[in-house]
């Protein structure tokens, strides 16, 4: 009976030996996932100056799937869509069915100036659930962006939404 009695504690011992180690990978991972939507190499490629002014506004109802940015808040002006947020925000868009089932493997998230552009898709898709693009802690750096979001339904309609992203540490109004 000893020796059972011993293998049955090694075993127990290497379970839990196991499960901790995967435990602490697993809180590792979860504390690098914090989302950087773009380095301050692209961001300083990407800001906007002072003269420069968001792409035109298109006045027509998409007829592919519907973009809902439910945070942060979006602001509709005569310049076009504003999302106003600080450097770590929280991201939360749905992207809801006009006509037909949203394809999600068809998302493009870029963020453009002239004719630099940088895909974020990559960096966002980890974050898609379903029709919904959900991230916490999002890292941006502060200035004025333009960010292009792109979807297409099964049908082959297609939605693009260009916004203005102003990111301002809280508290700070230019």
């Amino acid at each position: 009976m000893g020796m059972a009695h011993s293998r049955k504690v090694v075993g127990v011992l290497i379970t839990v030996s196991v499960c901790l180690v995967q435990c602490g990978e697993l809180a590792l991972a979860q504390g690098k996932a914090k989302l950087l939507l773009f380095t301050p190499g692209e961001a300083a490629q990407l800001r906007m100056g002072p003269d420069d002014s968001m792409p035109p506004v298109t006045r027509s109802i998409p007829p592919g799937p519907r973009i809902v940015v439910r945070e942060p808040t979006v602001t509709r002006t005569v310049d076009g869509a504003v999302i106003e947020t600080t450097p770590s925000t929280r991201l939360v868009i749905v992207f809801e069915p006009n006509r037909a089932p949203v394809d999600m493997d068809s998302l493009d998230v870029r963020a453009r100036k002239g004719p630099f552009a940088v895909s974020l898709t990559s960096r966002l898709k980890p974050y898609v659930q379903g029709t919904t693009l959900q991230a916490e802690g999002v890292t941006v750096p502060e200035g004025r962006f333009v960010v292009q979001i792109e979807i297409v339904d099964r049908s082959g309609a297609k939605t693009v939404e260009t916004y203005r992203l102003d990111v301002r540490a809280s508290g700070h109004k230019s």
